[in-house]
């Protein structure tokens, strides 16, 4: 069973981005980018590649997620302190 925290940090993302949003134009020079690299790649080296980006991905969500509970624990923290009339804290 996932604490609290993990349930939020999962929830689906739906914000969607239209097709001139930053996001989506750098994605899309990412991906292509991407496809001419692994077209002048050996098998091997592309094994390699893909094995570097699971794990680069796997430590990228450690840290989103370490950042996300820092965050959600301050937030929890400074409206603790704001109920209990500490308005001097902002």
């Amino acid at each position: 069973m996932e604490n609290i925290l993990e349930m939020l940090y999962d929830l689906p993302r739906e914000k969607i981005h239209g097709q001139d949003a930053p996001f989506v134009r750098t994605a899309r020079i990412k991906s292509e980018n991407m496809e001419l690299l692994t077209a002048s790649m050996t098998d091997e080296q592309k094994d390699l590649l893909d094995a570097y980006l699971d794990a680069r991905s796997k430590v990228e969500g450690m840290m989103d997620f370490d950042r996300f509970r820092f965050a959600f624990h301050f937030g929890a923290q400074l409206m603790a302190e704001l109920i209990k009339g500490k308005e001097d804290v902002l």
